[in-house]
Formats: structure tokens, C-alpha cells, sequence
């Protein structure tokens, strides 16, 4: 792969005519390597640099993308805190540094991130920071949320149906009036926020139609109503979804 063109200013910061290497946020799906689009592959067989996110454990996306990338290829974990924090900010602002040491050697460098990069993907931070200075290409991956629906035998929304995506962290207020005024809610990042979500949904008499779903096409897929889920269960990876049959 080659890098694209940039040129030197004139206090020495690069623009756009010197050559300069790539950066690839990868979207590798939510957990099944054959969701993997045949764009993805293409492009991690041509990739000898590929950064991947842990989050101090196994990273899915390595695990979802290892078989399509090069056995010479050079493998940089991004280990990055899940909740914000200095030390979040600082880890990004790190790794980015060093894909830019790659990007200013002309080396295309591709960094994989879990469902697609730009719907709340860990890419958008890195993205953030490299794109004044380096080309940055996006290669779209299936979020969980798409493939949740596909799991329920449910579909997200039709007609003039409203849907609202929501983080579980967000303000109780704020969930409840989203969940009132539409026909699907999408909730995500639950973890430690089921109690509430599930006090909240109970307070709407809404949940026989909410599911709760994690570890979406991964092997411990797991999949029950909301009302049948223990308060301690505690997974960051998980989605709740919220049918309101009452605006039907």
C-alpha cells in the first residue's frame, strides 16, 4: 500500500505533498469473523503495521481479524482504560504518537476497532488526533446494535418509527423521556448502570418488551428479557433494548 502525498510548510510541520503513510480504522464487527467485510480483509492483507485495542484483557478485535492479517505483520496492543480519566487521555494521546511515527515513514498502519469505528468506537479519539496532520480512511464495520436485532428475530424500526440510542451512563431523566417518546431504544454501555435501567423500564411497565443481550457473536452470547436478568450481572459489552408498545 502506499502513502499519499504531502509537502513540507514552512516551519517544517508536514502538509500535504511529502509522502506520509495511511492511517486504517478498521471496523471488524461485533464478534464473528465472518461479518468481517471482504473491504476489511483487503486491506489487513496488504497491512504491516496493525494496532489493536485490549482494554486490559484479550482483544476481540485481534481475535475477530488475526486470520486475515499478514504472519509478518508487526501486532501493537493499544492497552487503553475503558472508563474516561487522565490516564485514558494520555494513553491515546500515546498511541497516537506512535502511529504517527509510523504514518511519517511512509508506512500505511491500520488500527482495528470492535463493530464499526465511528459509533462510539475507541478509533474516533485516534482519529481526532491524527487527522490535522495524516491522511485518516475509515473502513466501516457492522455494529453490535445491527447485529443485536438479528439475535432477537426483532427488527429496530419501520414506517415512521422514532428510535433513540442511548449511552446507560447518560442522566435518569434524560433515559426515561427518550424511552417515552420512541418506538425503540437502544440502550448501550450498560455494566454497572443495570439496576437503573431496569427500575427505570419497570417504572415505563415496559418490560415484557425488553431484552437484554451481551457479547454479541462471540461465544458466550447470552440473550434474556430485561426482568429476568440478575442486578449483579455486570458486562461491559452488553445492550438493552426497549420496544414501547405503547406508541403503537
Amino acid at each position: 500500500m502506499h502513502g499519499i502525498n504531502r509537502c513540507m510548510s514552512r516551519n517544517g510541520n508536514i502538509r500535504k505533498d511529502q509522502m506520509l503513510g495511511k492511517a486504517y480504522g478498521i471496523g471488524v464487527g461485533p464478534g464473528d469473523p465472518k461479518l468481517l467485510t471482504v473491504k476489511a480483509t483487503e486491506i489487513l492483507e496488504q497491512l504491516k503495521i496493525v494496532f489493536y485495542p485490549s482494554f486490559g484483557k484479550n482483544s476481540i478485535a485481534l481475535d475477530i481479524a488475526r486470520s486475515h492479517i499478514r504472519t509478518d505483520a508487526k501486532l501493537i496492543e493499544m492497552n487503553i482504560p475503558l472508563f474516561p480519566n487522565e490516564a485514558k487521555v494520555a494513553a491515546y494521546q500515546n498511541f497516537a504518537n506512535q502511529i504517527k511515527e509510523y504514518l511519517n515513514k511512509q508506512v500505511d498502519v491500520g488500527v482495528l476497532c470492535e463493530g464499526d469505528p465511528l459509533f462510539f468506537g475507541s478509533f474516533i479519539t485516534i482519529r481526532d488526533l491524527l487527522k490535522e496532520s495524516h491522511q485518516v480512511k475509515v473502513v466501516s464495520g457492522i455494529s453490535s446494535i445491527m447485529s443485536a436485532f438479528v439475535h432477537l428475530d426483532d427488527f429496530m424500526g419501520q414506517g415512521d418509527d422514532s428510535i433513540s440510542i442511548i449511552t446507560a451512563g447518560t442522566d435518569e431523566f434524560l433515559i426515561r423521556d427518550k424511552i417515552s417518546k420512541s418506538n425503540t431504544t437502544i440502550i448501550i454501555k450498560v455494566a454497572k448502570h443495570l439496576k437503573k435501567i431496569k427500575k427505570i423500564v419497570t417504572d415505563l411497565d415496559l418490560s415484557e418488551t425488553s431484552m437484554y443481550i451481551s457479547q454479541i457473536d462471540q461465544a458466550h452470547q447470552y440473550s434474556d428479557r430485561l426482568s429476568m436478568i440478575s442486578d449483579e450481572v455486570i458486562e461491559y459489552f452488553s445492550i438493552i433494548i426497549i420496544k414501547n408498545h405503547k406508541l403503537n
